[in-house]
């Protein structure tokens, strides 16, 4: 979200900020508790076995 507000407003503002904005405006800067209705079980446990090691391992 702060990348995507620096972006589209020209503004720059910490973690805590947008925390903030997101609150103020009755939003949640957490994980929604509901899951999508178009989600694809099948593709995100294909997803997570195949791209997410290869995302692990670059960290390091």
């Amino acid at each position: 979200m702060k990348t995507v507000i620096g972006r589209r407003f020209h503004l720059t503002c910490t973690i805590q900020g947008v925390r903030k904005l997101l609150v103020r405006n009755g939003w949640s800067y957490q994980v929604s508790a509901r899951r999508a209705m178009e989600r694809g079980d099948e593709a995100v446990a294909g997803w997570a076995r195949e791209v997410w090691p290869c995302a692990e391992d670059s960290r390091r």
